[in-house]
């Protein structure tokens, strides 16, 4: 990959993060706003959940409803199927269900009729097939493993694992992966919570590496259908159906992505990345190929943020193997800290397959609540994207479509980053967060590219 490290300190960071973003005017529906209502604050913001079709109150996701918050940003769903958010001043407490329906009716009209029309069986076959999650019941459910890769983070992973007890899936193997553990805790937790649900197993890879991990989970799952999530988020109890539901609606389809939504906006660091990425934004099933569903960036396919997260994805096991697995060169704990889930996206598109997004896939993720802990996870995220970058820039065609179609990002790219920092209220924070994401691009191409070249003279022995 000769002329990597010099091809993108002239490309520049803005660039290589046009790679990663998906805006909602790209990814989301036309007339179908994603954060209805939203306004900029320094308070906190709560996060609750509201389904149109129960009669219940808004449902909150993050903690209770308090003083300190200012405003609630609901995610707004029918038949389990997220429609959209709507923002709403929080108090009174006492007419906020009451004040979520109203604005729903109004900002969220089109995106009702829409679902109404998929949920009737609508023109669009695959995506009423995919769009409701009251129509999976007839499904005839195929069994999912699902792979949680962790490394002495029980606190986080007791909690998404907690969430699998709300799962109603008999064929469901919820799949810890161990990594390079410094003790037991991890096992000890599993073991403790299979007397409560005895779909969990434990397996340890030792060998560190976030892609070696993922590895090591395809390799040990009982079911075909491998999903993976982290262990920051939480699942909704309909996820692992969405998933198979994806894959029963396309037999072409070799990995399904779904929606990651914010569990709490309480912080400035956690509204910062709420702002900064878009995970949680798109809310109408999309098809990704080389074929019929080429999405229209200059970009596609190395934009391959545009296809969802390693948060919540699953995968054909077959398909993966055929591309010799998960990179060891990306991931967390590997030289390039970050980049292993736009590189296998990537990777499945050019071979050949087909990525389905279905925000009917949720989870909840819970953000870095602090800005050094912010900071960190900003850098890291940066040094992923420069190694993804690095490694794929030995393709003759990218260098070119990189720069003219990225150096056109550069200003949207910008404003996103402008965007978080006035979201999280970050102020000269915002700055420094922006030239962190930025040193961590030039940094993970460079380290990639010298990892890279290394591991072939290994390889040939020399």
């Amino acid at each position: 990959m000769p002329g990597t490290p010099r091809f993108l300190p002239r490309c520049g960071a803005c660039l290589a993060a046009a790679a990663r973003i998906s805006p909602v005017a790209d990814h989301g529906p036309a007339g179908m706003p994603s954060r209805t209502g939203a306004a900029m604050t320094d308070e906190s913001i709560w996060v609750g959940l509201l389904d149109l079709d129960r009669s219940q109150p808004v449902a909150a996701v993050g903690g209770p409803l308090a003083d300190r918050h200012g405003e609630a940003r609901i995610l707004v769903r029918k038949h389990g199927a997220p429609l959209g958010y709507v923002t709403v001043p929080a108090q009174p407490e006492a007419t906020l269900t009451g004040r979520a329906r109203a604005a729903a009716e109004v900002a969220l009209a089109d995106a009702v009729r829409q679902h109404d029309q998929w949920d009737s069986g609508g023109a669009d076959a695959w995506a009423a097939a995919v769009a409701c999650p009251r129509r999976f019941a007839g499904l005839e459910y195929p069994g999912v493993t699902v792979v949680i890769c962790t490394r002495n983070r029980t606190a986080g992973l007791e909690t998404v694992l907690r969430t699998f007890q709300r799962v109603d899936c008999e064929l469901l193997e919820v799949l810890v992966v161990d990594n390079a553990p410094s003790g037991p805790a991890t096992r000890e937790l599993v073991a403790g919570l299979v007397a409560e649900d005895p779909r969990l197993r434990y397996t340890c890879e030792p060998s560190p590496g976030l892609s070696r991990a993922r590895n090591h989970g395809i390799a040990a799952a009982k079911y075909d259908l491998i999903a993976f999530t982290d262990d920051d988020t939480r699942v909704d109890p309909t996820w692992p159906l969405a998933i198979a539901a994806g894959f029963a609606a396309d037999p072409e389809a070799v990995c399904i992505t779904g929606l990651v939504a914010s569990s709490s906006l309480d912080t400035g660091p956690e509204r910062y990345f709420d702002s900064r990425y878009s995970w949680g934004e798109a809310f109408e099933p999309r098809r990704y190929d080389l074929a019929a569903h080429r999405h229209p960036s200059g970009l596609y396919p190395y934009s391959a943020g545009i296809f969802g997260t390693g948060a919540n994805f699953a995968v054909r096991r077959a398909a993966v193997e055929r591309l010799g697995g998960f990179d060891p060169l990306l991931g967390a704990g590997s030289p390039g800290r970050g980049g292993e889930d736009l590189d296998i996206f990537l990777r499945l598109i050019l071979s050949g397959g087909r990525i389905c997004y279905l925000p009917s896939a949720l989870v909840w993720h819970q953000h870095r609540a602090d800005t050094q802990a912010l900071g960190e996870q900003i850098y890291s995220y940066g040094y992923g994207l420069g190694a993804y970058l690095a490694k794929h820039l030995g393709d003759g065609r990218l260098p070119v479509v990189m720069l003219g179609h990225g150096l056109r990002r550069v200003a949207a790219v910008r404003q996103r980053m402008r965007q978080a920092s006035t979201a999280g209220q970050m102020q000269a924070h915002g700055k420094r967060l922006a030239w962190d994401e930025a040193r961590g691009v030039l940094a993970g191409a460079v380290r990639y590219y010298r990892s890279s070249r290394q591991a072939s003279r290994v390889a040939r022995g020399g």
